[in-house]
């Protein structure tokens, strides 16, 4: 679709949704897009394929209203097996698609968004985002991207302002569960391996490496749970992430 096209479409199905009392809100690198003006320096510009929205699997029928009045056409099929978790839209005039993912967002791990799709306006609150990046075990370069451009655009913080990423959040996360702790810190670890092939050297690069820096350090110094201490004595002998599923929108 035209440059800005992605990022209308995102705005007008949300503030549809809101007008009929429907939750939804943009994931994926479309809401980095629209959090970080950084994502537009040409050393971590993307591309941008279809729109991924989170909503609650409590309003359903009330998504699916939305959709088609906005002109979105259902996979009846996919809905019909998968719609407890998860919808599938197309909009006929222009090809693309629409994924909704109801409640959680289900890839390696599984991040719940149960009262979280309030906290912002029309993306997923910055520390989901982030998460919804840190928890790929194998992240591509648009990946990598995207986790640049928002620790680039903003800094931690204790969860009272929204243009800040929620470090508790994180932390709380990753100190209950060992499988979404070694994902994270094992991107992070990527991450700023690679910020020098991506990021030229200056203020940008160096706040990103500090920012990146000082989550891990949190992350380690976050008490861990019992059930992490359990999880942690099995290591890496046994798989702790999930391989996410390919799903045809046709």
């Amino acid at each position: 679709m035209p440059e800005g096209v992605m990022e209308e479409e995102a705005r007008r199905v949300i503030d549809a949704a809101r007008e009929q009392g429907v939750q939804l809100r943009v994931i994926g690198g479309l809401a980095v897009k629209l959090r970080c003006p950084s994502a537009e320096h040409r050393a971590i510009s993307r591309t941008y394929g279809d729109l991924d929205l989170v909503g609650y699997r409590r309003q359903r029928p009330q998504t699916h209203q939305v959709m088609e009045s906005l002109g979105y056409v259902p996979n009846w099929r996919f809905n019909t097996l998968q719609g407890h978790r998860r919808l599938l839209f197309e909009r006929a005039e222009t090809g693309h698609a629409l994924d909704i993912f109801l409640d959680v967002f289900v890839m390696c791990h599984q991040l719940n968004f149960a009262g979280r799709l309030e906290l912002d306006e029309y993306t997923v609150p910055l520390a989901d985002l982030l998460l919804s990046k840190l928890q790929i075990v194998e992240l591509n370069e648009k990946d990598v991207k995207d986790i640049y451009a928002l620790v680039q655009d903003h800094g931690f913080g204790l969860g009272d302002d929204p243009e800040e990423i929620d470090i508790g959040f994180i932390t709380k996360l990753c100190g209950s569960d060992w499988g979404w702790y070694r994902t994270v810190t094992w991107n992070i670890d990527k991450v700023l391996a690679l910020a020098e092939d991506y990021l030229d050297e200056g203020e940008a690069r160096e706040r990103v490496v500090s920012r990146l820096h000082y989550l891990g350090q949190a992350i380690e110094e976050a008490p861990k749970s019992l059930k992490w201490k359990g999880r942690a004595r099995l290591g890496q002998r046994v798989r702790w992430y999930d391989i996410p599923e390919e799903i045809e929108h046709s």
